[in-house]
């Protein structure tokens, strides 16, 4: 009898992107925060722009440019990650990426809409939670620091 391959275990990297993207293109606050709370260890240490923040204070940053029914489209420029343990790079380390997302507005104007443009670079380090799989790793941020600009993109 054969079952196919295992589960993919994504890289540091990835799994950071994939949780961000998550969070950015969640379609409500109450999504970002879930995804946030399923992300973070209850004591994580959140800063953003150099100011200690919550949770909530990170929901709101990420998705502040976004109306309900909005899509943001996300492009990830860069991102490098240093693992704990050489031994075991994919179950904790350090990751920084660099991203935009773009969100169209609802309102038109000149028969276009309205463009917010939102920059970040995020670092986390990441350690191991309580996984009740022996099979894919628990992963959670126990640091996030990030750098959020906000603007309007000129047409």
């Amino acid at each position: 009898m054969s079952f196919g391959p295992g589960p993919v275990i994504l890289s540091l990297s990835q799994w950071t992107e994939l949780n961000l993207s998550a969070i950015i293109q969640a379609t409500a606050t109450a999504s970002a925060l879930d995804t946030i709370e399923s992300l973070l260890f209850k004591d994580a240490l959140i800063t953003i722009n150099g100011q200690t923040s919550s949770r909530a204070d990170l929901a709101e940053q990420l998705n502040k440019a976004r109306f309900p029914g909005t899509q943001a489209a996300i492009s990830f420029k860069g991102a490098v990650e240093v693992p704990a343990d050489a031994q075991k790079p994919l179950l904790a380390g350090s990751v920084g990426v660099f991203f935009t997302a773009v969100v169209k507005l609802p309102e038109i104007i000149r028969d276009v809409p309205p463009q917010e443009k939102l920059t970040a670079s995020i670092n986390v380090v990441i350690a191991e939670g309580e996984s009740l799989s022996k099979v894919t790793p628990d992963r959670k941020v126990k640091e996030l620091n990030a750098v959020i600009h906000l603007g309007a993109v000129q047409a």
